[in-house]
C-alpha cells in the first residue's frame, strides 16, 4: 500500500507538472488601415477563406476568423485588415499550430494624447481596453489548458498624427514609450513588435515615417514594414485589399524574422 501511494503521488505530481501546450496569440492594433476600413468581405480574393485553425477574439470567446465577418469594430464590423495577409503567411509557416488574433483598431485616433479618445498609455483609453481585451482572451486560452505566448505585436497606426506638426514631432518619443508599455503590460521584453509605417499621405507623413523607422533602428525586437507604394483606395490613405493582403504578408515575414 505504501508504495501504491508513493506511485499515485509521482503520477499526479508529473501530471501537474506537464507542460501546457503554447497557444500562439498575436495582436492587431492600430487606427483605420489597422481597422481595414472602406474593405469588406466582398473585396476578398474568392480563394480567400476561413480557417478553422486561425481565431479570432469577439469579446466572449475566440471564434473562427472570418475575414469580413468578424474582423472589424462595432461602427464597421464588415472591415478587415492586415490579419488576413498575416494568418495565411502565417499558417503557411506553421502549419501544424493554430494561431489566435485579438484585434483592437479605431480609425482616426492619435498615439499623441488628445482631447478625444488615444492611444496614449497613460491616457487609460484605446492601451487600456486594448490591454483588456488581451488579458481576456489569455484567461480564456488558460481555461482551456494552454500556455498563451504573445508570438508578435502588430502596431498600424500613425495618420491622425501625421495631421498635426506637435503630434508628428513628438511621435518618435510617443512610440517608444508605446512599446515600453506594450511589453511591460501585454506582454514581454523580447515580445516581436511590427510596425507598419505609414502612407506617404499628408504634410505631417514623411515626420511620422521618419520617426516609425528611427525606432525601429534602435530597437533590435521591432521591425517596420512599408506601407508606402501599396496599392490604395481611391481617397489616397487608406490601403485597397490587395495592398492590405500585402501589408499582412510582409508583417508575418518581419515578425517571424524578429523570432528567431
Amino acid at each position: 500500500m505504501r508504495n501504491a501511494g508513493v506511485a499515485v503521488a509521482g503520477v499526479l505530481l508529473c501530471a501537474a507538472c506537464s507542460p501546457r501546450p503554447t497557444a500562439d496569440l498575436v495582436i492587431v492594433a492600430g487606427q483605420s488601415n489597422a481597422l481595414g476600413y472602406g474593405l469588406s468581405g466582398q473585396d476578398l480574393p474568392a480563394d480567400i477563406g476561413p480557417d478553422a485553425q486561425v481565431r479570432i477574439w469577439d469579446g466572449v470567446r475566440f471564434a473562427v476568423m472570418a475575414p469580413g465577418r468578424n474582423t472589424g469594430s462595432p461602427n464597421f464590423p464588415a472591415s478587415w485588415g492586415p490579419e488576413a495577409g498575416f494568418a495565411l503567411a502565417w499558417r503557411a509557416a506553421h502549419p501544424d499550430r493554430p494561431l489566435y488574433i485579438v484585434k483592437y483598431a479605431r480609425g482616426s485616433t492619435p498615439l499623441a494624447p488628445s482631447p478625444g479618445r488615444d492611444w496614449a498609455p497613460e491616457s487609460g483609453e484605446l492601451f487600456q481596453e486594448t490591454e483588456e481585451a488581451v488579458a481576456a482572451a489569455r484567461a480564456a486560452l488558460e481555461a482551456q489548458g494552454l500556455h498563451p505566448r504573445i508570438a508578435a505585436v502588430l502596431w498600424m497606426q500613425g495618420e491622425a498624427d501625421a495631421t498635426d506638426p506637435a503630434r508628428a514631432g513628438a511621435y518618435r518619443s510617443n512610440l517608444t514609450a508605446l512599446l515600453a508599455a506594450i511589453r511591460e503590460r501585454w506582454a514581454k521584453a523580447d515580445t516581436p513588435v511590427v510596425v507598419g509605417r505609414i502612407p506617404d499621405f499628408g504634410a505631417r507623413a514623411g515626420e511620422v515615417r521618419a520617426a516609425q523607422a528611427a525606432v525601429d533602428a534602435a530597437d533590435p525586437r521591432t521591425a517596420t514594414v512599408d506601407a508606402k507604394g501599396l496599392p490604395m483606395q481611391p481617397d489616397g490613405l487608406h490601403i485597397a485589399a490587395a495592398g492590405q493582403l500585402r501589408l499582412g504578408e510582409a508583417m508575418a515575414q518581419a515578425a517571424g524574422s524578429l523570432s528567431r
